[in-house]
C-alpha cells in the first residue's frame, strides 16, 4: 500500500514537472464566431489573472491514473506571479505524503514517508520526471490551472501567432506557433478562464476545465477543477471547500518540511 501511494503521490509530482515538449503543430487557423482582436482576449485574461494576487486554498484531490486511483486532501498557498507551495495528505490519518514548493524556474518536492527532497528546474526536469516516470505541465500552466491565473505572456514567444473569436458570451484566444497551440476560453459573465487546452501535433494533450464558480471576495472563483493528461491517460480533479483571496502572507506561508541531512 505504501508503495502505491507513493507512486501516486509521485504522478502527481509529474503534474509539477516544468517541461514541455517541441513538436510541429496543424490546426485550422479560424475560430467559430464572430473574429475578434486577439489583444483584446489576451487583455482580459491578463486581467483577470491580475487581480489574484494571494491565494490560500483547502481542498480535496482525486486522482485517476490508467485505472488506478488515489484520494487525498490538499492546501496551497500563492503568491504572484510564480510562488506556490502545495501540501497533499493521504492515508492513514491524513499523513502528510508530499510538499511542493514551486518558485519561479525551481522546484522544490518533499516526500517525508519516503525521506527524500528532490530539486528540478525547467531546465534539469529529469529529477522528477524520472521518478514520476512522466512528462507534466510547464509551470504556466500548472500555476494557471490550479490559481486560474493564466497568464498569457508566459506561453507565447516572438514567434507565436494569435487569434481569437467571441461565441455567445464566451472567447476564445488561440496562440499557435511551429510547436504547440494553446487555447484559452474567457467567459464574459465570470470574468475568468473556465477552459485551456494544449495541443501538439493537431492532438489535444492536455485540458483543464474550470467550474461550478463561487465569488470570494469579489473575485470570480471556481471550486472544481479538472485537469486531464490524454499523453498519459490520467485525470486529476481538484475540488476547493474554503479559500482566502488576496490575504496578507508572510514568507514562512512558503517554508517546507527539509529532512534531515537533505
Amino acid at each position: 500500500m505504501k508503495q502505491r501511494l507513493g507512486i501516486y503521490c509521485l504522478t502527481v509530482v509529474a503534474v509539477l514537472a516544468a517541461l514541455s515538449s517541441a513538436c510541429s503543430v496543424s490546426m485550422l487557423q479560424t475560430l467559430p464566431g464572430v473574429q475578434v482582436d486577439p489583444e483584446e482576449v489576451a487583455g482580459l485574461i491578463e486581467n483577470s489573472a491580475a487581480r489574484l494576487v494571494t491565494d490560500k486554498q483547502i481542498f480535496r484531490i482525486r486522482l485517476l491514473d490508467k485505472g488506478r486511483t488515489f484520494s487525498g486532501d490538499g492546501a496551497l498557498v500563492y503568491r504572484a506571479p510564480d510562488t506556490l507551495q502545495l501540501s497533499i495528505y493521504g492515508p492513514p490519518f491524513s499523513t502528510l505524503w508530499m510538499q511542493v514548493l514551486s518558485r519561479g524556474d525551481s522546484i522544490v518536492v518533499v516526500l517525508p514517508k519516503d525521506d527524500k527532497v528532490i530539486r528540478a528546474s525547467s531546465s534539469d526536469p529529469l529529477p522528477v520526471t524520472r521518478l514520476a516516470g512522466s512528462e507534466g505541465l510547464t509551470d504556466a500552466e500548472f500555476l494557471g490551472a490550479v490559481t486560474g491565473a493564466f497568464r498569457v505572456g508566459r506561453f507565447r514567444n516572438e514567434r507565436t501567432r494569435a487569434i481569437a473569436a467571441t461565441d455567445g458570451g464566451v472567447s476564445t484566444l488561440r496562440l499557435i506557433d511551429a510547436e504547440t497551440v494553446y487555447e484559452f476560453q474567457y467567459d464574459h459573465g465570470l470574468e475568468a478562464v473556465v477552459k485551456f487546452t494544449h495541443y501538439r501535433e493537431g492532438k489535444l494533450r492536455r485540458e483543464v476545465t474550470r467550474g461550478e464558480f463561487q465569488t470570494v471576495d469579489s473575485l470570480p472563483r471556481a471550486t472544481k477543477t479538472v485537469y486531464r493528461d490524454y499523453d498519459e491517460d490520467r485525470e486529476i480533479t481538484i475540488l476547493v471547500s474554503k479559500e482566502e483571496v488576496n490575504p496578507e502572507l508572510p514568507d514562512d506561508a512558503f517554508q517546507l518540511l527539509i529532512l534531515e541531512g537533505s
